[in-house]
C-alpha cells in the first residue's frame, strides 16, 4: 500500500521534498479564500479544518474558511463563481459539484468549463445503515419490509438531490419499493435523525462509527466492493442482488478553471503532498473516507464519468432540470 501511494504521488507530480523548500515556488503570495459549501460540523467542514491546518503550517499563509450553506451545496457554488478567478479562492466540494448539482438545478457555471477539481481527498463509501429497532439485519430483509409497508419506512439526508438522497432514490427504482425521503439541514441532523429512531434508515459514510459502536445496523455498501477497512463485515449492495452501477462519493478541492494553470499545479502538488502525510490520512479515515491520491486529469475524468453516470437516474427520478 505504501509503495503504491508513493507511486501515486509522483504521478500526481508531488515530490517528496516539503513544499515550502521549493524556492521556485511564489504561490501562494498572500492567505487563500477558502469557500465551505456544507454546515459547520460535517464531513467537508472537517476536511477544510485539516487542510487549513496543514497549508499553514507549510506555507505560513492561512486558508480563510467562509461558509456559504443550502440547496445541496449550489449557494456556495454560485457563490463561488462571483470570485475573482485568479487562484486565491478554492472552493470545498464533492462529485455532486460536477455529476448532480448542475443537473438539478440552475447553477452559474458549466462543470465542465467553469470549474476544475485538484486532488482527490478521498472517496467516501454510502453506507446503507438503520436504527437498530427496526426488525432487519439485512438488506434484502429491508427491501421486503419497505415493500409490505409502502411509504412507512423513511430515511434522512442533506437535502433534495444530494448524493445520500439519490441513493436513496437508485435503491427505491432498483428494488421497487416505496421509502420517504425527508430532508434535513445537513447530513449530521439527518444521521442524528436515524439515531434517534425519528427516521429509520441513513445513506452515507457517516453511519460507519455508529454501525461500529452498535448504534446503527449496517445493512450495505453501495457499489461492487466492499469497504474492507472500516466495515469488511457489511456486504454490498451488488452482493444484495442489485447489479449495475450505483451511486458514489467522493471529496475534492475545486478551483475556477480560468485560474493560472501553474497555480492551479501547485496547489495541487500542496494539497497532495499535505493529503499524502501519513496522520491526515488516519485523519480522513476516522471521518469515513478512504484516501486517495489523483492527477488533475484523474479527477476530471472522475467529474465526467459521474455527470453521465448520474443523469439517467436523475431523468429517470424526474429530477433533472430542463435546460
Amino acid at each position: 500500500m505504501t509503495a503504491t501511494i508513493s507511486r501515486r504521488l509522483l504521478l500526481a507530480g508531488a515530490a517528496l521534498a516539503p513544499f515550502t523548500a521549493r524556492a521556485q515556488q511564489a504561490y501562494p503570495e498572500r492567505d487563500i479564500g477558502y469557500i465551505i459549501p456544507y454546515t459547520p460540523g460535517g464531513m467537508s467542514d472537517n476536511i477544510s479544518r485539516i487542510l487549513a491546518d496543514r497549508v499553514a503550517a507549510r506555507t505560513g499563509r492561512k486558508l480563510l474558511n467562509e461558509y456559504k450553506t443550502g440547496a445541496g451545496g449550489a449557494i456556495g457554488a454560485n457563490y463561488y463563481m462571483t470570485m475573482k478567478p485568479d487562484g486565491y479562492t478554492i472552493l470545498q466540494s464533492t462529485n455532486s459539484f460536477y455529476g448532480v448539482i448542475p443537473q438539478v438545478t440552475k447553477v452559474q457555471y458549466d462543470p465542465k468549463t467553469d470549474l476544475t477539481p485538484l486532488v482527490l481527498v478521498g472517496d467516501a463509501p454510502m453506507v446503507i445503515a438503520c436504527n437498530p429497532k427496526l426488525p432487519v439485519t439485512t438488506l434484502p430483509e429491508l427491501i421486503a419490509m419497505a415493500k409490505a409497508s409502502p411509504g412507512k419506512i423513511a430515511y434522512g439526508t442533506s437535502g433534495r438531490g444530494t448524493i445520500g438522497h439519490l441513493c436513496g432514490v437508485w435503491l427505491s427504482k432498483r428494488a421497487a419499493i416505496d421509502i420517504l425521503h425527508i430532508p434535513y439541514n445537513g447530513a449530521g441532523e439527518a444521521l442524528q435523525a436515524c439515531l434517534s429512531g425519528e427516521t429509520q434508515v441513513f445513506f452515507g459514510p457517516e453511519a460507519a462509527e455508529h454501525i461500529l459502536a452498535g448504534k446503527l445496523k449496517g445493512l450495505g455498501v453501495m457499489g461492487d466492493k466492499r469497504w474492507t477497512s472500516t466495515l469488511p463485515d457489511v456486504p454490498t449492495t451488488v452482493e444484495a442482488g442489485i447489479a449495475g452501477w450505483a451511486p458514489r462519493s467522493w471529496h475534492t478541492v475545486s478551483i475556477h478553471s480560468k485560474a493560472p494553470e501553474a497555480i492551479k499545479q501547485q496547489l495541487a502538488m500542496l494539497l497532495n503532498e499535505v493529503l499524502g502525510q501519513t496522520d491526515v490520512r488516519e485523519r480522513l479515515v476516522s471521518f469515513g473516507l478512504i484516501p486517495g491520491i489523483e492527477t488533475i486529469a484523474g479527477m476530471r475524468k472522475r467529474a465526467d464519468d459521474d455527470e453521465a453516470e448520474f443523469a439517467p437516474l436523475l431523468q429517470e427520478a424526474g429530477l433533472a432540470i430542463k435546460k
